[in-house]
């Protein structure tokens, strides 16, 4: 018997698909943005990335998830999705023509020649490079651009043989979110600003970081999900979420959630009468 432990041929890309189980878990939650944003934003150290879907290449794009360290982006988002991906060379790439398959296309700033999209998307953010993974399947592409930003780390080709691979894992996971959450009616879904409300009504006596991550837990972010997102220090939502237990003498997240359920029925009932 011959018994060995594997060694991953690339580390970077092993970082990724230790982190990919908590995404694939978390597929059509609010927790997946916080699982994605940990990969791209963290462990392979992109400061911005947007994904969207596509269907009609004279339609605007299905924006999927959005993110930067800076949470500045989703201005310029909306005003790619709405206008500005007509203008984008990468998106008149991704054609109807191309078989099935995963692409990569990069473009620099001093490519853009349309002076209101130049401005708005790579100068005023000091966006210096693009780069698009996209996968095309049924007739739909599937695409995941990272902003390469003046002084960030060069796409090389060692970074880039990464990210390829990393797509490879991410590309059908947010086509799949982006499907169930589509199928997904809107009203039976409480966002995580709609929780933070319920839980600051209910629990007064709580801060406003206990509140945050306190709902966050309830709606299923992990811990590194809820630190993510709040931009704060594992370390720091395990003490917000100790004292918040402390203050309202529950030992568990079950605890939590039946709490609010009672005060939220309570209070229906007080209105009722």
């Amino acid at each position: 018997m011959i018994y060995s432990m594997l060694e991953p041929a690339k580390p970077e890309v092993a970082a990724v698909v230790n982190e990919i189980g908590d995404a694939i878990q978390a597929v059509g939650t609010d927790q997946f943005q916080a699982c994605v944003s940990q990969i791209i934003l963290e462990t392979l150290n992109i400061r911005e990335f947007m994904s969207f879907r596509r269907v009609d290449a004279n339609a605007a794009p299905d924006v999927i998830l959005a993110q930067s360290r800076d949470g500045r982006s989703s201005e310029r988002v909306e005003a790619y999705r709405r206008c500005f991906f007509r203008l984008d060379p990468i998106n008149r790439l991704l054609s109807d023509n191309q078989p099935t398959g995963t692409y990569i296309a990069r473009i620099r700033r001093e490519e853009i020649r349309n002076a209101d999209y130049l401005n708005n998307c790579f100068v005023r953010p000091g966006i210096c490079e693009k780069l698009t993974l996209a996968h095309r399947t049924n007739g739909v592409w599937i695409a995941l651009t990272l902003y390469e930003f003046e002084d960030d780390p060069v796409f090389d080709a060692q970074r880039l043989d990464t990210l390829y691979h990393v797509a490879n894992l991410l590309l059908p996971l947010l086509n799949l979110h982006h499907r169930i959450v589509d199928l997904t009616p809107q009203t039976a879904r409480i966002s995580t600003a709609e929780m933070e409300e319920r839980v600051r009504w209910a629990f007064p006596q709580l801060s406003r970081r206990e509140v945050s991550v306190c709902a966050r837990s309830i709606v299923g972010f992990t811990t590194e999900g809820i630190a993510l997102d709040l931009g704060i220090k594992n370390t720091s939502v395990l003490t917000y979420r100790r004292r918040a237990y402390a203050r309202l003498n529950v030992t568990s997240i079950n605890q939590l959630s039946t709490m609010l359920i009672r005060s939220s029925a309570a209070n229906h009932l007080a209105l009722a009468g």
